[in-house]
C-alpha cells in the first residue's frame, strides 16, 4: 500500500499535514486535536492490514507553546517521580521526560500520560534515570536528542528507502561469513538478497593476529550496505562496527537500548587501550557517528529493515540487552534465525526465547558445545563461592575475582546478595574497573531483565545497590583496599587477568597465602589468566620502580564452575529441542572448531537435521 491509498483509508477527519516515517514505522502528523488524541483506536484495522505500525503525532498548529507546556507539566507531573529534565523535540512533536520513577510519569492506566497529550498536544515518552546516572547512558540519549533534526530526515529516508525497494517474491538468499566461524571472536556474518545488504554483528577477534572480520570479501562493498544488526555488546560482536562509519558508512545499526549503551562504553574503552597503543581501529567520532545512526527495538518488535526483510529481536538470555535475530525474507519466501551469544539459566535473565514461527535456516553459538562441556548447577556455584569465603575469612585474607565488566561481575554480585546475607557473612565487596559503570546501565534498564528480578527492583529493592558494594575509581582507593585489614571480596577486571586493575592487586597480593584467587570465567588461551588457572607457579610482573621480575604466586587458586553466559552442550541441545519451530538447516558458529564440529554431528544424529560447520570466507546460497 503506497502513501496514497494509506490516506484514502483514514477517517475523513484525521486531517493530516505530513506524512513521514521513523525507520520502518509510518507517522502521520495531524491538527485535529480529537484524531491525535483518540486516533490510535480507529486505525486498528488498517494497522492490521498494512502489518505496519501507525504512529499519530501532533502536528505544530496544535502543540502548545514550550514556555507554556513547561508550566503545564509542573502541575502534572507526579512531585515524586523525581523528574530530572524535560525536553524537547519539535521536529518530532514529542517531549522527553526524565524521570528516576517512570511508573508515576505513565501512570495508572497511563492516566497521566493521557493528561499531558490532552493538555499540551505534544506526544510524551519517558526515559528512566538513576540517582547515581549513567555517563554513558546519559552521553548516548543527548548525542540522539541534540541530533533530532538530522535523525528526523535520516529515519525518514530509510523508510521511503524501505517502500521503494520492495523486492519481488522469487528471489535468492546467500549468507556469508566473515568471522566467528570455527573461533570465537570477530562474530560477522554478512546476509544478501538480490535487493539487501546486511551485516549481522561486526566484532573484532580475541587472537592478536587475526583481529579484524573479513569485510575485505570480494562480496562485501560498504558503499552497498543497508543494515546493520548488533546482537549483543561483547566487543567480538559489536567491536568493529564503528570502523564502518570511519569508512563512509552512513546507514543505521539496528540493537536494543541497552547493547547501544553498553557497547559504546566498551568501544571507547577499547579506543582509549589501543589509542595508548598507537593503533587505534578509529576515532571516537565514528563513535559517536554509530548512536547518530542507532534504531533501538524492543523485544518482539516487528521491523522492516530493508524492501524485503523484517526482523524480530527476542530475548537470548546472554547479558543485558542481547538478542537473538529473526529474520523474515521476503512475503514468506524464508526465514533465518540467528541466535547471537544463548543461555538457557541466568541469575539476572530468563531463558533463551524459543517461540518461532517459521525458521528455514538457524546459525547457532557453539562456545561450549564440546562433548565435555557441562557447566554444574547454579546451586553448586552458589555454595563452593560461599565455601572459598568462608575459607578465605578463616585466613583473614580477601577473595580476589578477575571478571568481565559486562554480564559476569553483575551475576556475581546477585550471588553475593544472596549468600552472604544468609550466611551471615558482613564483609566489603569491592567493584574495580567498569564494573560500576555496567552495573549503572543494569539499574536503567530492568525492563530487559528476568520478571522475578523486575518485579524486586520496581519495588524499589534493587540486588546491584546493596549496602556491601562499595566503588574503587581511583589508585588511591585501590591500594587503600589492598592494606586495610580484615577480609573482604574484590571484583576487578580484566577478566582474563590481560590488563586493566587486576593487574594491581596480583603485584601486592599474590605473594601472600592469606588470600584466594577465584576464577569465575571463561581464560583464553594464551591468556595470563589462562596459565595462572593451568597451575603457573610464579608469573612475570613489573614491579613499582618498573622493572620485571618472577614473583611467585603463593595465594590460593580456585575456579568456581557454573557461572558462565553461555549455553553449555546440554542446554544448546534444550534449545533446540524447546524451539517451537522445525529449522530445516542449523549451521553451527561461534566455537571452537572441534567443539562445533562434535556439537554439529551430535545433533545431526539425534534430531535429524542437516547441520554443518562453515568455516570464514565460506558463502552458502539458502535458496
Amino acid at each position: 500500500m503506497d502513501k496514497n491509498e494509506l490516506l484514502e483509508h483514514l477517517p475523513s477527519d484525521a486531517m493530516i499535514t505530513k506524512f513521514a516515517f521513523e525507520g520502518a514505522d509510518v507517522v502521520l502528523y495531524t491538527k485535529n486535536k480529537n484524531f491525535f488524541l483518540e486516533g490510535g483506536a480507529k486505525l486498528k484495522e488498517l494497522i492490521s492490514k498494512i502489518r505496519k505500525r501507525i504512529i499519530i503525532m501532533p502536528d505544530e498548529l496544535i502543540m502548545c507553546p514550550e514556555k507554556q507546556a513547561r508550566e503545564h507539566l509542573k502541575k502534572i507531573l507526579p512531585k515524586d517521580a523525581g523528574v530530572e529534565d524535560i525536553l524537547f523535540e519539535p521536529e518530532f512533536g514529542k517531549i522527553i521526560i526524565r524521570a528516576q520513577k517512570p511508573g508515576l510519569i505513565i501512570g495508572k492506566s497511563g492516566d497521566v500520560f493521557k493528561k499531558i497529550k490532552k493538555t499540551i498536544f505534544w506526544m510524551p515518552y519517558v526515559q528512566r534515570v538513576t540517582k547515581d546516572a549513567s555517563v554513558i547512558v546519559n552521553r548516548a540519549r543527548d548525542i540522539v536528542h541534540e541530533e533530532a533534526k538530522y535523525r528526523y530526515k535520516f529515519l525518514n529516508d530509510i523508510g521511503k528507502k524501505i517502500q521503494l525497494n520492495k523486492g519481488p517474491k522469487k528471489e535468492w538468499v546467500r549468507m556469508s561469513f566473515l568471522g566467528g566461524s570455527r573461533e570465537v571472536g570477530r562474530s560477522c556474518l554478512f546476509l544478501q538478497t538480490k535487493e539487501s545488504r546486511v551485516l549481522f554483528d561486526c566484532g573484532v577477534g580475541q587472537s592478536t593476529e587475526e583481529v579484524n572480520p573479513f569485510i575485505d570479501a570480494p562480496e562485501f562493498d560498504i558503499d552497498t550496505l543497508d543494515a546493520v544488526v548488533v546482537s549483543h555488546a561483547h566487543i567480538d560482536h559489536s567491536g568493529f562496527v564503528p570502523y564502518l562509519y570511519e569508512y563512509g558508512y552512513k546507514g543505521p545499526v539496528y540493537s536494543t537500548l541497552p547493547t547501544r549503551d553498553i557497547m559504546t562504553l566498551l568501544q571507547l574503552d577499547m579506543f582509549d587501550i589501543q589509542k595508548k597503543e598507537g593503533k587505534p581501529f578509529y576515532s571516537t567520532k565514528s563513535i559517536r557517528e554509530q548512536i547518530k545512526h542507532s534504531i533501538t527495538l524492543e523485544y518482539d518488535e516487528v521491523c522492516d529493515i530493508t524492501g524485503d526483510m523484517r526482523i524480530v529481536l527476542q530475548n537470548a538470555g546472554h547479558i543485558l540487552g542481547s538478542s537473538q535475530t529473526h529474520v523474515h525474507i521476503g512475503e514468506g519466501l524464508y526465514n533465518i534465525l540467528y541466535t547471537g551469544d544463548i543461555n538457557m539459566t541466568s541469575w539476572m535473565f530468563d531463558p533463551a526465547h524459543t517461540h518461532f514461527n517459521r525458521v528455514e535456516t538457524m546459525i547457532v553459538e557453539s562456545t561450549y558445545g564440546g562433548r565435555q562441556d557441562e557447566t554444574p548447577p547454579k546451586e553448586n556455584a552458589e555454595e563452593n563461592l560461599l565455601h572459598v569465603i568462608k575459607e578465605t575469612i578463616k585466613k583473614k585474607g580477601k577473595v580476589v575475582i578477575p571478571s568481565f565488566a559486562v554480564g559476569r561481575a553483575q551475576e556475581i554480585m546477585l550471588i553475593l546478595t544472596k549468600i552472604l546475607p544468609k550466611a551471615k557473612i558482613d564483609i566489603p565487596v569491592y567493584l574495580d574497573g567498569m564494573i560500576w559503570d555496567v552495573t549503572k546501565i543494569h539499574i536503567t534498564y530492568p525492563e530487559f531483565l528476568s520478571k522475578k528480578l523486575q518485579e524486586k527492583m520496581f519495588k524499589n529493592s534493587t540486588p546491584f545497590e546493596h549496602e556491601m558494594f562499595r566503588k574503587v575509581q581511583t589508585r588511591n582507593q585501590r591500594e587503600d583496599v589492598i592494606n586495610e585489614g580484615g577480609s573482604s571480596v574484590i571484583i576487578a577486571t580484566s577478566g582474563m587477568v590481560n590488563g586493566g586493575p587486576i593487574m594491581e592487586y596480583l603485584r601486592n597480593m599474590m605473594d601472600d597465602e592469606r588470600h584466594t584467587l577465584a576464577f569465575v570465567g571463561y581464560q583464553a588461551d594464551g591468556t595470563l589468566g589462562n596459565k595462572i588457572q593451568s597451575g603457573l607457579s610464579e608469573i612475570p610482573m613489573e614491579d613499582k620502580g618498573g622493572n620485571m621480575k618472577y614473583t611467585p604466586i603463593k595465594m590460593d587458586v580456585v575456579t568456581i564452575r557454573g557461572i558462565s553466559g553461555h549455553a553449555d552442550r546440554n542446554g544448546l541441545c534444550r534449545y533446540i529441542e524447546k524451539l517451537t519451530a522445525n529449522p530445516k538447516k542449523i549451521m553451527f558458529n561461534h566455537g571452537e572448531r572441534g567443539k562445533s564440529i562434535n556439537l554439529s554431528s551430535f545433533v545431526h544424529k539425534e534430531y535429524n537435521v542437516e547441520t554443518s560447520v562453515p568455516k570464514n570466507l565460506d558463502a552458502v546460497r539458502l535458496i
